[in-house]
């Protein structure tokens, strides 16, 4: 029995669409054949569920019958999913950013996505940063200029399609007669073909080499968010568009420091005499360190706010603040003398104390 497409993508079976993509997005990352530790298999498995729990239709029609046809009703003949098109990084991203990939040979072809990640201090974060990284993709042919032909040497048109880059192929029913049209084989869907391949690149028009790139990552930005670079991806063989660049950024935490949506909040520790009589402290912030007065019988949790002080909205540039939190210590051991001082200080009438 086959595995229930939720299971595959680790969702409820009322999960939003939101939740669906998410979860999608995630696992095809993470089981793509061409990184590192990938699994087909899996990446296949996922990429179906994801067809038909993305489409409200078949979702729905999945809910009641299943995977398969049997007891589907009129009009239900179950899933048909295409793995020939589960090949490159683009085909994930396509569907959740737009974009056409289009095959057929006349019409502008688009290189896939690439994804990688790249991780930046707490302090880089909110004062952004531009980091230097390397990574391996498809990229034009120097020698052929992308075209795939042996530099002086022609670009023919198909012969086995005439230059459609697709082919028609009648077949015979009970029904009646059917045409299907499908992606010439012989010259890729492109309508044409190098008569001398390229000796760099084989005939593909591109070749896979490392590309060492400036990033520049905003100030503000949170962990785990994701940065689009348009058009540093991989180009598509023999000409084209190249795909985009997705650049996630990882966070690491600081020490004191903790970001919570653009503010940032930090914690003060005082004596309890501090907190009684007043003190000024100094506390660490993402400018620096910064000393702040803390009043006379400030209470334990009181919060201070240093105004503008937190991190800057990517989106309307606005500066969150920094919150400051007093936390009182008390001491678990005193000397004679200290605790002599308390219990005069306990004897105190309380009308004294806190009026």
């Amino acid at each position: 029995m086959a595995e229930d497409y939720y299971t595959i993508l680790g969702v409820e079976r009322g999960a939003t669409k939101e939740d669906i993509k998410r979860a999608y997005r995630k696992l095809a990352h993470q089981h793509h054949p061409d990184k590192s530790g990938g699994d087909e298999e899996k990446f296949k498995q996922v990429n179906a569920a994801y067809q038909v729990l993305s489409d409200d239709q078949k979702r729905a029609q999945y809910d009641q019958f299943g995977q398969t046809f049997e007891g589907g009703g009129p009009g239900f003949d179950g899933f048909n999913v295409n793995y020939e098109d589960l090949g490159g990084f683009g085909d994930i991203f396509e569907q959740f950013f737009g974009g056409s990939r289009q095959r057929a040979g006349r019409q502008v072809r688009r290189g896939d996505d690439v994804a990688i990640d790249v991780t930046i201090s707490f302090l880089e974060s909110a004062h952004g940063v531009t980091k230097e990284i390397t990574t391996t993709l498809y990229q034009a042919c120097q020698h052929c200029r992308g075209s795939g032909a042996e530099p002086n040497t022609p670009i023919k048109e198909c012969v086995t399609c005439g230059g459609a880059g697709a082919v028609t192929r009648q077949r015979q029913t009970m029904f009646g007669t059917f045409a299907q049209q499908t992606v010439c084989s012989d010259c890729r869907g492109e309508g044409k073909k190098a008569e001398t391949l390229c000796r760099e690149c084989g005939g593909e028009g591109r070749v896979r080499a490392a590309r060492t790139l400036q990033i520049d990552i905003p100030a503000g930005i949170a962990d785990e968010q994701t940065m689009r670079l348009s058009g540093k991806g991989e180009v598509p063989p023999r000409g084209g568009v190249a795909g985009d660049l997705y650049v996630t950024v990882h966070v690491t935490p600081h020490e004191q420091l903790v970001r919570e949506g653009n503010n940032v909040r930090a914690t003060a520790k005082i004596s309890f005499v501090d907190a009684a009589l007043g003190t000024r402290v100094t506390v660490p912030t993402l400018q620096g360190s910064e000393e702040i007065t803390v009043k006379p019988g400030t209470q334990p949790g009181t919060e201070a706010v240093l105004a503008r002080q937190g991190f800057t909205s990517l989106r309307s540039g606005q500066r969150g603040d920094q919150i400051v939190t007093i936390q009182v210590e008390v001491p678990r051991k005193l000397t004679r003398q200290q605790k002599k001082l308390l219990e005069q200080f306990r004897d105190t009438p309380a009308r004294r104390l806190f009026s």
